[in-house]
């Protein structure tokens, strides 16, 4: 591994796993002070709008794909139809809201497998893919606990 992957591992890492901080803090936040807002903001608000941008982010990292690599999968759709999904996300009640960024994160995780699987998404970078997807997964169904 030359000093080029291990820099863009490396950096690829402290973003990702920086991403996930916020997934972490709302629903603990909420948990430990009871308030429903941080800051003046809704937390139900912040942690949905981040999660939709998540979302979003990496939905635009399968349409790069989709641009420059040959894939079975119709990436460009997919793309465009989930990073819409988690907006609709954001129209919606807690639960639906909820329900509808798992959907997302589950199918992008999906489309992930498959890009591993055919050897367009290296190994290492699926194995973050999972460990955030994982932590934004607990994160969302634990908010809606901890919220209703």
């Amino acid at each position: 591994m030359n000093s080029s992957t291990t820099s863009k591992r490396t950096l690829a890492s402290l973003f990702t796993y920086s991403g996930i901080l916020p997934f972490l803090f709302f629903p603990c936040y909420r948990l430990f002070t009871g308030s429903s807002t941080f800051l003046a903001f809704d937390i139900q608000t912040l942690l949905m709008a981040y999660s939709a941008v998540i979302v979003s982010f990496v939905a635009g990292i399968h349409w790069g794909v989709f641009l420059f690599r040959q894939c079975s999968l119709n990436l460009f759709l997919h793309s465009n139809m989930i990073a819409l999904l988690s907006w609709v996300s954001l129209l919606s009640t807690l639960l639906w809201g909820v329900a509808i960024l798992l959907f997302c994160f589950v199918h992008l995780l999906w489309i992930d497998t498959v890009l591993v699987r055919q050897q367009l998404l290296e190994p290492w970078f699926y194995r973050l893919r999972v460990h955030a997807s994982v932590m934004a997964l607990l994160s969302l169904v634990s908010y809606a606990v901890i919220a209703l």
